[in-house]
């Protein structure tokens, strides 16, 4: 009897317990429906309503995505933040050219080597500078340049798209002594006076995205894992200008230039089409070399105000833009080592005045690792109830 009795109330707790867990499992399931969409994000309390759009915003960029590449030939390292410390260089040049006596004076500035942080993220990577200046050249030669350059770069699947804007106070003649009439004790002649802007956004459209990957050697979420490559094709705007006074053109030079050249403020704005192709070579398997040779086509509007108040403005078509690109890198997985330039080049032609030609760009070594934060981004979004919902 007794056996009979103990029995039963085993019998008893277990169907308790089953039926307890049963619920429970209902609960979770419940709670953890699969969103399939937005819509079937909770919204009918006034709570919910709040909180429907933000966790609709959280819901778009962190859901899983289809893969649209090959993954033969692309590694993509998804929810991981890659933090990189950049030892680099940017450079801001121009070239005021007098088409009348065919002379013309290139204005350099004194490069330095800073140290940054580089943080990429699934589309974008972005260079903050620290501020600690590692070397650069002599002041007393080459002056003292003050600038700002803000280098944004959007990499994309199938586009990219860079972003520049440069301010740079302070430049020396790079071809001072290829004047007779330049007699000094220093190399260069030294123009604090002079300013120069550049803003620029140039984008890519990379036709073969499902195998060749852009962000390998320059925004280091992906990895390339078999040599691969791409034509490019996208559209350019940039705008330059440069001052200096009294003019660009000062004694000594002053003689060797006809009056035309004798510029206080130009500027210049030129928009067009860009056509290229780039390539990665992968060697010894985790070692890539990258080289994109990209050439833009269009035209130019030009203005200039010169130091005795004249102007000048004109439309010219037929101006090029060439642009440079290349990386060499060791790339393990979990941290990776290398270096990379980008170098823009606008040549403008004009066969009734005077005319500028500017270049500009950046060179880097780097080290770089990558961090998981898929559990730590996991775990926030939770405690801000913005999953799990």
């Amino acid at each position: 009897m007794k056996a009979i009795i103990v029995f039963r109330i085993a019998f008893f707790v277990f169907g308790i317990l089953c039926f307890k867990s049963n619920a429970q499992d209902t609960l979770t399931t419940a709670a953890h429906k699969p969103v399939k969409s937005i819509w079937d994000i909770p919204h009918k309390s006034l709570w919910q309503k709040w909180m429907w759009p933000h966790r609709s915003m959280v819901y778009l960029i962190t859901k899983a995505r289809p893969i649209n590449y090959d993954t033969a030939y692309i590694k993509f390292y998804d929810k991981q933040l890659v933090v990189t410390l950049p030892v680099s260089t940017r450079f801001l040049k121009f070239s005021l050219t007098d088409l009348k006596s065919g002379n013309k004076l290139v204005f350099a500035p004194n490069l330095q080597y800073d140290l940054g942080i580089s943080i990429s993220s699934r589309w974008a990577t972005f260079i903050i500078n620290t501020g600690i200046k590692l070397f650069g050249d002599n002041i007393n030669t080459k002056g003292k340049t003050t600038y700002k350059d803000y280098q944004l770069n959007l990499y994309g699947r199938k586009i990219t798209t860079d972003i520049f804007v440069q301010y740079y106070n302070g430049f020396y003649i790079k071809n001072s002594q290829s004047y007779g009439n330049y007699i000094s004790n220093k190399p260069y002649a030294i123009r604090s006076d002079v300013n120069a802007l550049n803003i620029e956004v140039s984008s890519y459209y990379i036709v073969n995205n499902k195998k060749f990957s852009y962000r390998n050697t320059f925004g280091f979420t992906e990895q390339q894992k078999k040599s691969a490559g791409s034509i490019l094709v996208g559209v350019y705007y940039s705008y330059f200008s440069a001052n200096g006074n009294p003019s660009l053109v000062t004694p000594p030079f002053k003689s060797s230039f006809d009056s035309s050249s004798f510029i206080r403020t130009g500027h210049t704005q030129s928009i067009g089409l860009n056509l290229g192709y780039i390539y990665t070579l992968i060697f010894l398997k985790k070692c890539y070399a990258t080289a994109s040779l990209v050439q833009g086509f269009g035209g130019e509007q030009v203005s200039y105000k010169r130091d005795d108040n004249s102007t000048y403005s004109q439309l010219v078509a037929g101006t090029g833009k060439l642009n440079v690109r290349f990386g060499l890198g060791y790339d393990n997985g979990r941290y990776f080592i290398g270096s990379m330039g980008i170098f823009d080049y606008f040549l403008f032609n004009n066969s009734l005045n005077s005319t500028f030609n500017y270049s500009f760009g950046k060179f880097m070594v780097y080290v770089g690792y990558r961090f998981r934060t898929l559990k730590a981004e996991h775990k926030l979004l939770h405690r801000l109830k913005l999953i799990d919902y």
